[in-house]
């Protein structure tokens, strides 16, 4: 007989974490982006985390006056 690939192996290597897949995951569990955060990673599209998270830190961090 012949072995047959366990479906969870094959079903584990198709998926992946996409932005869209977490923002349903988030708004299962009732978390939403807010418009400001929203607007934050939509200019930092294309851009690697490295580059995101910078934009994202000087969006939100507090400046000291």
């Amino acid at each position: 007989m012949k072995k047959q690939p366990s479906t969870a192996a094959s079903s584990n290597q198709a998926r992946k974490l996409t932005s869209a897949r977490g923002e349903k995951i988030s708004a299962v569990e009732g978390m939403m982006l807010t418009p400001r955060m929203r607007t934050v990673l939509a200019q930092s599209q294309g851009k690697s985390g490295d580059e995101r998270r910078a934009l994202v830190r000087k969006q939100f961090a507090k400046t000291k006056a």
